[in-house]
């Protein structure tokens, strides 16, 4: 829709939050954020308040000093549910609701949880509890290295499928745990998100979409981003007081639970070492980008090397990055070679590890499937219930990775 001079334009109630030289402003209920100049938002508030176009362009002439396209920013704002023409009268303030013309409003989960219920989990003294808990677990892991499982605390000799299915089972109310923290932190903060299942490369995770941070102050971001490890470290914490009083026979444990209290520890510690994987985006890639105040460092980071290649392969398109501050495109250029490292590791590992152990776990089912259950029924449903508990993640995880790259290419 082209606007012109003589128009008035309603704007939506939005966030705004600086930083740097711009200003993100933002729309939560259709979880849409933009990082826009100051001048483009003061441009904004003259049309809130109920200027036309021409007014607001004039406005802006005399304290800038040179005339903006109206048309194309206003255009692009409408395209993202900030703005719409109006016919008539001026507008009188923001608009109260945004819902006939913008786009879809986003369902978020667990907005029933109030605030305050939130804080008794995510707030400062809750915080700081958790932290000296985790401590606490360090200084004896310290003084014990022997509590800390290695690899072979995931093979279990004997009843494999009832252990295997209980790891299950725990791993996954772990990640829903892991996630409904980032949740509860972020609703701490005054914050709505959701929780949904995707994927980084071809490893299926489940994700919590944290994207109205941008609406509040940096410093209240961390603890929603971090929320998800701290609590993996409180649960391993609590697990780590437990085999330590084991091992010093303050507490009786049953083998077979001694074997799934160190196969889940294991798990945890895997999944915190997973968080500094900083070439896909874990929690920790996340931190990190917010301390650097980068707002979109993996992007960035991807359009860089595609410049940069369109040196050596002709015919590549060269993306233009002069927005980016100098300071942040320094932390871009520093993460392209982490970025490379850590994808071409992760590419050695699909080929040497990922794509082999599925063929196995194939081979074995088919072998399974093929014998049936008549010489040995439990061996049958042992084999069958390990390859399958393993092979899920996998080939999910796989297709959700093939499926994103075919949405890219179909882009382009």
């Amino acid at each position: 829709m082209a606007y012109a001079l003589p128009d008035f334009v309603e704007v939506f109630p939005f966030t705004r939050q600086p930083e740097g030289d711009e200003v993100v402003i933002g729309r939560p209920d259709i979880g849409v954020f933009l990082a826009l100049p100051a001048e483009a938002v003061e441009i904004l508030d003259d049309l809130a308040a109920g200027r036309s176009v021409g007014a607001a362009q004039m406005s802006f002439e005399r304290a800038h000093h040179e005339i903006p396209d109206m048309a194309d920013l206003l255009t692009f704002l409408e395209s993202k549910g900030f703005v719409r023409r109006r016919d008539g009268e001026p507008a009188q303030g923001l608009a109260s609701s945004p819902k006939s013309s913008s786009p879809a409003n986003v369902r978020y989960h667990f907005t029933s949880i109030p605030e305050t219920v939130a804080r008794r989990f995510f707030g400062p003294t809750p915080t700081r509890l958790y932290l000296l808990v985790i401590a606490a677990a360090c200084l004896l892991v310290a003084r014990e290295p022997a509590l800390i499982p290695d690899g072979r605390s995931l093979y279990f000799p004997e009843h494999r499928t009832a252990k295997l299915l209980i790891l299950f089972v725990f791993s996954t109310l772990s990640v829903f745990v892991h996630e409904l923290c980032h949740l509860l932190a972020a609703r701490a903060a005054g914050v709505k998100s959701r929780i949904g299942i995707g994927n980084r490369l071809w490893i299926l995770v489940a994700e919590t979409d944290l994207t109205g941070l941008w609406a509040v102050p940096r410093n209240r971001r961390y603890l929603p981003l971090l929320a998800g490890p701290i609590s993996d470290g409180v649960f391993a914490s609590l697990i780590v007081f437990l085999l330590y009083a084991r091992s010093h026979e303050h507490l009786h444990l049953p083998s077979g639970m001694f074997e799934i209290l160190r196969a889940c520890l294991l798990l945890y510690l895997a999944r915190l070492l997973w968080q500094c994987f900083f070439f896909v985006r874990t929690d920790f890639y996340y931190v990190i980008a917010l301390f650097f105040g980068c707002k979109n460092l993996m992007k960035d980071t991807q359009q860089f090397i595609q410049s940069r290649l369109s040196y050596l392969f002709r015919g590549r398109s060269k993306e233009d990055q002069s927005r980016i501050p100098p300071a942040e495109m320094r932390v871009v250029k520093a993460y392209s070679t982490l970025w490379l490292l850590g994808r071409g590791l992760a590419f050695v590992s699909l080929f040497s590890f990922t794509l082999p152990a599925l063929s196995r776990y194939l081979r074995d089912l088919f072998v399974a499937l093929a014998h049936g259950s008549g010489s040995d029924p439990y061996a049958f449903v042992d084999t069958l219930v390990v390859n399958m508990i393993s092979l899920i993640p996998l080939v999910l995880g796989l297709s959700l990775w093939l499926a994103s790259l075919l949405r890219k290419r179909s882009r382009t």
